[in-house]
Parts: C-alpha cells; sequence; structure tokens
C-alpha cells in the first residue's frame, strides 16, 4: 500500500512532462535507451514512461517489472539491520560467527559484518569465468554460489578491513547466506515477508533458483549496431545472486520504497537503522564513482551511495542497467531501469536531475 502521508497515482499510468521527454528522446537517438523512467516530487509524479522494446516482439510498459541489480543491495542491508534490532546479528560482529560452517574462513577472523555491508572487508569479489561456475544469462546459484564462496575463503584479502572501500558484491552473497542461517528462511522469503510486503510491494520478488518469469518481466536487452535494433544480451559479466543484485521491481513498488527515506519509516525497521544505513560507513576515495560527488564528497553508507542529501545507488547485470537518485532536500526521486546494457544511465539520471532539481529553477 502507499505510504499513508504519500499517496501514489493511479497504477500504470503514464504521466509525461515536456522537458523530461525532450531530454530522454536525445538518449534514445543517442543510446538507444530502453526502460522505464520515473521522476516524482513531493509524492506527484512529474514523469513516468516507457521506452523501447519489452522483448524482441513487445513494448516497455510503465508497470513492467525490471531487474534493477545492486540497487537490490539496500534490501539486503535493511534485513540486516532487522536481524540486528532482533539481536540474532551484531553490526561489529565477525562474520564468521554467523555464516554457515562450511563457509567460514581463518582469514576471515577480523571482517565483521559491518565490513561486508560497507564494501570495506577487504574480501576478494568473484570472477567472471571460473570451472565451477554454472550461469544461465548471468544468474549464479546453488553449487555456483558455493564455488564461489570457497574460492573466496582460500584467498588473502585484498587490504586490512575497514581501512579503504572497494566494491564487492560477493560481500552481499556472504550477508544473504547470514540471513538465511540466522533466520532459517530462503533469502527471497524473508525478504519478501519482512520488507516487501509490509510496504505493500506485492509485485516485487527476488530472482533466486525458484524464479518464474512472467509476462511483465522485461527482458535483457541490448543495442546491436549491424544488425541496427535490439537483440537479447549476451556478453559475458559478473554474475549476479540473490542477494547481491536479484531484485525484480516495478517503478511504483520502487516509489513506495523510497518513502521509506523520505519519512524514515518502516513497519519493520526502526528510524535508528535507517539512520545508521544512510550513515558513512567506509572511507571516502573515488575507487568506483569519482564523478558522482554531485552535491558535496560522494560515500558509501550501508548499502546506499550518497552526495550530501543525496541518496544514490546503481546496478548493472546482464541485460539491465538501473540507477535511482533520492534527494532529501528537494524530495525528488529519478528512478531509470534500462533493459539495454548499452544505456549510460548514471548519465541519463544526473541529465535529469540537473533539470529537475531546486538548483536548476
Amino acid at each position: 500500500m502507499p505510504h499513508p502521508k504519500n499517496p501514489l497515482p493511479e497504477k500504470g499510468r503514464e504521466t509525461v512532462d515536456i522537458a523530461a521527454e525532450s531530454f530522454l528522446r536525445q538518449m534514445i537517438e543517442a543510446e538507444h535507451f530502453s526502460g522505464v523512467v520515473m521522476i516524482a516530487r513531493n509524492g506527484q509524479v512529474l514523469h513516468r514512461r516507457a521506452y523501447g522494446p519489452v522483448s524482441e516482439h513487445f513494448k516497455n510498459r510503465v508497470a513492467g517489472r525490471f531487474h534493477v541489480a545492486s540497487i537490490a543491495k539496500q534490501f539486503t542491508a535493511a534485513a540486516i539491520m532487522q536481524l540486528i534490532e532482533t539481536g540474532m546479528v551484531q553490526l561489529d560482529g565477525r562474520i564468521n560467527k554467523f555464516l554457515p560452517e562450511p563457509h567460514r574462513s581463518a582469514i576471515w577472523e577480523t571482517v565483521s559484518v559491518q565490513h561486508l555491508l560497507s564494501h570495506t572487508s577487504g574480501i576478494p569479489d568473484y570472477a567472471v569465468t571460473r570451472d565451477y561456475y554454472d550461469v544461465v544469462d548471468g544468474w549464479a546459484f546453488g553449487k555456483t554460489i558455493d564455488g564461489m564462496i570457497r574460492e573466496a575463503m582460500t584467498l588473502p584479502l585484498n587490504f586490512e578491513p575497514g581501512t579503504q572501500f572497494r566494491y564487492c558484491n560477493l560481500g552481499y552473497t556472504l550477508l544473504g547466506e547470514i540471513i538465511e542461517t540466522q533466520t532459517g528462511l530462503r533469502y527471497a522469503d524473508y525478504i519478501k515477508q519482512a520488507l516487501l510486503d509490509p510496504m505493500g510491494m506485492g509485485h516485487s520478488q527476488i530472482h533466486d533458483e525458484r524464479y518464474i518469469p512472467t509476462l511483465d518481466d522485461a527482458i535483457g536487452l541490448r543495442w546491436d549496431d549491424q544488425l541496427g535494433c535490439h537483440v537479447r544480451d549476451d556478453v559475458a559479466s559478473l554474475p549476479v545472486t540473490p542477494a547481491d543484485g536479484g531484485l525484480v521491481i516495478t517503478l511504483d513498488d520502487f516509489a513506495r520504497w523510497v518513502t521509506v527515506y523520505k519519512f524514515m519509516e518502516h513497519p519493520k525497521l526502526s528510524t535508528a537503522s535507517l539512520e545508521r544505513m544512510l550513515a558513512q560507513a567506509a572511507p571516502s576515495d573515488t575507487y568506483r564513482w569519482p564523478e558522482r560527488d554531485m552535491r558535496g564528497q560522494g560515500f558509501y553508507g550501508l548499502g546506499l551511495m550518497r552526495s550530501g542529501d543525496l541518496i544514490m545507488h546503481e546496478g548493472s547485470i546482464v541485460g539491465f542497467r538501473s540507477f535511482f537518485l533520492y534527494s532529501r532536500d528537494d524530495d525528488l526521486l529519478i528512478a531509470v531501469f534500462s533493459n539495454n546494457t548499452h544505456n549510460d544511465v548514471f548519465h541519463i539520471t544526473s541529465g535529469l536531475f540537473r533539470i529537475y532539481s531546486r538548483s536548476a529553477e
């Protein structure tokens, strides 16, 4: 259900603003943009529209579901904060205490839960190709995840935990293991029960081995210059696991989620936990986001990128690119979910931000 303080407009209805439409038409011309975009301020949608194909034969719809990759990390972080509130996990607790026994490593003795959440663990990320990988359309489950973790268990840390920021998808895979071990539930089931359902996000789910695509789900595409059209993406990239990038969501459901940051309220998460997610948790450096200091020096919290009042994150997997930005000062949400891997979603989002931020008025 929408937050009672911030009702959303009718589901599935397109809303067009001339300034956004003009800019996005340029992105279609320049990048063959395909996907959905929402711009909302003060709880009112200014622009919400779908562009390009959902598959080889059908067009995207604003009510369609998109894989948003690492935008999912904030949901994993929120789930961990819930477990911290119940006492099942401690933020500064060592991960070996909470992981299943087969996935505990002596090398990780000084790695804490916070280190995983803030990408400061020093644990090496998983590689693109390995003999044990069984990856279909970029997705990794079961024995493949076990292989990823077991490989990392034998590798030296890249740096002393807490001293550097280096993005690590595997850290969030391990957080998913912690959630399952401590709750006795599948990661997807816990996220649904603890985070999605209480917010009325009934059109969202986690892509795991039980996931079955629906007709509302966009297909991951890329632009083929030689053919002059969008085709299914088949370019190898880092495989994705449910806890580090498995969220499938609609624009409207995501807008519901962002009200959590506006009001600092969630039915099953305290304000203190939300504030902790938004606070700086990693050294400020330019390892991954050197150009994103849009309102002050960028930094990483727990599952979220920050810059001044801005809350952000990006996502990138086979067939999909995503970026969202929420300005707390402007109460401005910009969400760009693309099913064309050739799209520069940060460029698109930041371009729209320049148009709609208060500083642009």
